[in-house]
């Protein structure tokens, strides 16, 4: 009972957390996902990392934490994203890594550039395509899409546990999360699907009448199948790093909860997938 009650005080903070920095603005909301991109690889490289502090082991992790935070700081625009992103700060973290792993003295250096590598496009980008997208707005929807990604991620997580726990019977990885079964996955993308069609009624102001009420029905009811099946495929990607590492969750900083890691796993799949299809569907 005790766990029940400290889970649902954390659980209610951080969607606080979330909903009212996407209700203040923009650079609240980049803000927020700095914070996590700070937290998530610090997390990450307690994980993964060596427990070597010497002066290069050192210089490896701050570059690979100043360089996603730096991804996240930047994306509270979107030309200055795209300016100081992939044309700035990307390949001057490529160099000094570079150089870095030269005088690495580790046991697997190669082993170790690929973690780096991997914090950055696990993390660091995922994040700072969250901030783009709600910058993305220009006069539009993107801090209502932003908003109902998470909700979609939210919903899909209820649906899952719901429907899992009533019905659920065949494992859908059970290699790396024994719990999860293929109707709980169903049952999390149905809830997903009425989420985007209540997002289209509300959209077209409860009207069917609207020449375009079906193409954004399809649209948003597509995004909540994206969002549904990004999200388990996030979650489920996280559990294999746990599994790989032989630990049960990532950290301990959300009492309940386990780490941030454990909170954001869907998310950092979620937002890219979301970006790319806001950019090809016009739902900006």
């Amino acid at each position: 009972m005790k766990n029940i009650v400290t889970r649902s005080i954390s659980g209610i903070i951080y969607v606080g957390l979330i909903v009212g920095a996407l209700l203040a603005g923009s650079i609240w909301f980049t803000a927020l996902c700095v914070l996590f991109c700070l937290l998530a690889m610090l997390e990450f490289q307690k994980l993964t990392s060596a427990r070597s502090n010497d002066a290069i082991a050192m210089a490896i992790r701050l570059t690979d934490i100043a360089a996603a935070v730096a991804l996240c700081v930047v994306s509270h625009d979107v030309m200055t994203a795209l300016v100081y992103g992939p044309a700035m700060i990307l390949p001057i973290y490529i160099i000094v890594r570079t150089v870095l792993a030269l005088y690495d003295r580790g046991d697997d250096v190669f082993a170790s550039v690929g973690r780096s590598a991997l914090s950055i496009l696990y993390i660091g980008v995922p994040l700072s395509m969250a901030s783009v997208t709600y910058d993305m707005s220009d006069g539009g929807h993107a801090p209502w899409l932003v908003l109902m990604m998470f909700v979609m991620i939210w919903l899909n997580d209820t649906g899952a546990y719901c429907v899992g726990s009533l019905f659920g019977r065949h494992r859908l990885c059970e290699r790396l999360s024994p719990k999860k079964s293929w109707e709980g996955f169903w049952g999390g993308m149905a809830f997903c699907i009425i989420a985007g069609a209540v997002c289209c009624f509300i959209n077209n102001g409860w009207s069917m009448a609207s020449d375009c009420f079906a193409i954004n029905l399809v649209k948003w009811v597509g995004l909540g199948m994206l969002v549904s099946l990004m999200s388990t495929w996030g979650d489920l990607f996280e559990s294999l790093i746990k599994r790989s590492l032989g630990v049960k969750d990532s950290g301990h900083l959300i009492p309940g909860h386990g780490g941030i890691l454990d909170r954001i796993d869907s998310l950092l799949l979620v937002a890219p997938a979301t970006f790319v299809y806001g950019l090809l569907t016009s739902l900006f």
